[in-house]
């Protein structure tokens, strides 16, 4: 036994090198330099290791705000200095303002969106957020959109599954294999809007079925991407390339 989880963890490493040798293989080489807003906050998380995979995009800058500071962003005509916004925060709180400068800026400026791992789980009591990223994880029992019931969702540490590409045509999958392997913190139990374009999906049994999606909201281009718990997502290379797709994607850069 101990030597089959020996030679897995060696199969594992070596495939992790192999990547992190051809990550930047194909990679898109942008016309412009993007200007990213990366909204923090509500969740601790591996801040040098995450930050670093951003610095590996070329052509991407990016600026961090932290809640409850960062909503403020909704309300400045500043934004529009910027191609898309990161989430990648766990908050609850937010005026009624905020809420129409998000809607505005998204629905109407078309402002690209990449929503990352727990930011799933922000505004709990706003439903339009929902309907944004397209899905909703259930921090307490509660009701979906369409009034199924369904208990707290779960989430799951440390589990070594299989990502599938559903959709290998996608300008936010490319570059990507048909399926890969990472060590990630799982969700189960979320509730999914039937008119998201699946990207990625899993069969593994400590998880929902859908990795990530894209999607539109009024004039925005929307990503959710369910993996980033930690250092094991964030120095894997293909997730890697799908966060850099995603903002490309969403800034129409491809």
């Amino acid at each position: 036994m101990r030597a089959a989880i020996l030679w897995l963890a060696i199969g594992f490493l070596a495939s992790q090198i192999l990547m992190t040798k051809n990550e930047q293989k194909g990679a898109k080489k942008l016309d412009r330099t993007l200007r990213i807003i990366i909204v923090t906050g509500g969740h601790d998380f591996e801040r040098e290791e995450f930050f670093a995979m951003f610095n590996s995009f070329d052509g991407i800058k990016w600026e961090e705000r932290k809640q409850p500071q960062a909503n403020e962003i909704w309300l400045s005509e500043n934004l529009r200095n910027y191609d898309a916004i990161v989430l990648y925060d766990l908050w609850q709180q937010i005026t009624e303002e905020q809420k129409e400068g998000m809607i505005k800026w998204l629905r109407d400026e078309g402002k690209g969106l990449v929503a990352l791992h727990h930011s799933i789980a922000n505004y709990q009591r706003w439903d339009e957020y929902a309907r944004i990223i397209g899905a909703k994880y259930f921090l307490e029992p509660a009701k979906a959109p369409d009034g199924k019931e369904f208990d707290r969702s779960q989430f799951h540490h440390d589990i070594h599954f299989t990502v599938k590409v559903a959709d290998k045509n996608h300008p936010v999958t490319k570059g990507l294999p048909e399926q890969f392997e990472i060590v990630d913190e799982t969700y189960k139990g979320c509730w999914l809007y039937n008119d998201v374009h699946r990207l990625l999906v899993t069969d593994h049994k400590m998880s929902d079925p859908w990795i990530a999606w894209a999607k539109r909201y009024g004039n925005a281009k929307v990503v959710y991407i369910q993996l980033g718990h930690g250092s094991t997502a964030y120095k894997n290379p293909y997730f890697r390339r799908l966060v850099q797709n995603a903002i490309c994607w969403v800034s129409n850069e491809n």
